[in-house]
């Protein structure tokens, strides 16, 4: 289900995209369990070691490595829905079709799906990876043309030159893949102002919503590699707002080290049929 997030200082909600909504409370690890019906557990029996040599075939760069889940039985799927469950990471791909993605309890597989079962254009499968390859394609964007200094505001001073830093940053990035971030917390900005930097540098259509200890919030722009990432902690309180310049923030990406335990313990849990 979707809902609308409290918009950080500066920020003037306005109508648009839904989002998906801001965790409230703490995440809490619950080990993956096999079904206790013995259909589903017979349906699955398979679908374990099949998970694990994925997850096992994943390497930083590489090709996608997904499996299609659009032709599976209910068993199967009501199986996998029960084992994989949702993990701390989620997201929307906006665009033609709209996706949601989702990270399961096993870090790096991720289930991303579209559309209405038995519909054209249905969407259902898993992927291997620190972040799913649609929000990467999704997120691309170019370069932003300086405003004209004749329409920038009287009120507004220091915006256009973080503005500018951004747009040179970005061009920076585009050209050599130097990342950079920049702290807004630090930046002596009016509310006025940052609602003007948010206006000029638009609605990129990924978003990603990171869950743990509070949440952490990363929207797209429209420039390129640039990225809106606003912390909160467990009470919902903005406690950073930042920019990066970055393929992905890595905050919603998972490390190899954790892609490589979710292997392992999925084969654990395969030990359970023994």
């Amino acid at each position: 289900m979707l809902g609308s997030p409290n918009p950080p200082p500066g920020i003037v909600p306005e109508p648009g995209p839904e989002y998906l909504p801001l965790p409230h409370s703490v995440a809490v690890y619950t080990p993956p369990q096999l079904p206790d019906d013995p259909a589903l557990r017979a349906a699955g029996e398979g679908w374990i070691e099949r998970l694990a040599a994925l997850l096992d075939s994943c390497t930083p760069g590489g090709p996608p490595q997904t499996i299609n889940l659009t032709t599976i039985t209910p068993d199967e799927r009501r199986f996998l829905d029960e084992v994989l469950r949702s993990g701390e990471v989620s997201a929307l791909a906006f665009g033609t079709p709209l996706l949601q993605a989702e990270e399961t309890v096993f870090a790096g597989l991720w289930r991303i799906r579209g559309g209405e079962r038995g519909q054209p254009g249905f969407t259902d499968y898993l992927e291997a990876a620190d972040i799913p390859t649609i929000l990467r394609t999704r997120a691309a964007t170019g370069p932003l043309p300086l405003p004209d200094p004749e329409s920038i505001p009287e009120t507004v001073t220091n915006a256009p030159h973080v503005l500018a830093e951004l747009i040179a940053r970005s061009a920076v990035y585009t050209a050599t893949g130097k990342t950079h971030q920049l702290n807004l917390d630090l930046v002596p900005m009016s509310d006025t102002e940052l609602t003007w930097l948010v206006n000029m540098l638009g609605e990129g259509p990924v978003v990603i919503i990171s869950a743990g200890y509070g949440a952490c919030r990363i929207r797209s722009t429209k420039l390129a590699g640039t990225w809106w990432v606003q912390y909160s902690n467990a009470s919902d309180a903005l406690i950073l707002n930042s920019l990066e310049i970055t393929p992905i923030p890595a905050v919603a990406c998972a490390a190899p080290e954790d892609i490589a335990d979710s292997a392992k313990r999925l084969r654990e849990l395969r030990g359970l049929y023994q």
